[in-house]
């Protein structure tokens, strides 16, 4: 009789034990959507906290957040980590519009902020000699303001010399 009784309460309490695990490898939120903002430029998710409760937050936010980081599956941290080392690494800044005057020194050129809110216009020379706005282009682009302004820099030495040696 007693050995019937403490298999019974073995049982329950195995029972007990397999409940708490499966529900603690079950993800507290879910990660029901993913898209890009259009008035930020920033990826963001939409997140299932109950059955009922859907929120939107900012990849990178979810990211830095340990309390809410801990209520997710492991592959979906991961997976957001990267989208949101992805994002960080994408250029603050683009090339939009080159637009060449009459001669080569007339280069004008026009960058746009990643998120749309600032244009800056200037010279290749000029934009070049902002080294903190060369870091947020992607290289490519930053290859082409070096060379526009090298280009433009050497038609006008070139001129001055020419000038000089005509006097």
């Amino acid at each position: 009789m007693l050995s019937s009784t403490l298999a019974w309460w073995n049982i329950i309490v195995l029972t007990i034990k397999e409940f708490f695990s499966e529900r603690a490898d079950k993800p507290q939120f879910e990660i029901v959507d993913l898209y890009e903002c259009s008035k930020t430029k920033y990826t963001k998710a939409v997140i299932k906290l109950s059955q009922r409760h859907i929120i939107e937050k900012n990849i990178s936010d979810i990211v830095v957040d340990n309390n809410f980081i801990e209520c997710l599956d492991k592959k979906t941290v991961r997976t957001l980590t990267y989208i949101a080392t992805v994002e960080r690494l994408k250029p603050d800044y683009t090339i939009i519009t080159q637009q060449m005057r009459d001669e080569v020194e007339g280069y004008m050129l026009e960058l746009k902020s990643k998120n749309g809110r600032e244009t800056i216009t200037g010279t290749p020379t000029e934009i070049s000699k902002d080294k903190d706005l060369i870091s947020k282009l992607n290289p490519i682009d930053a290859n082409r303001v070096g060379y526009m302004a090298g280009v433009s820099d050497t038609v006008k030495d070139y001129k001055n010399t020419k000038a000089h040696l005509e006097k």
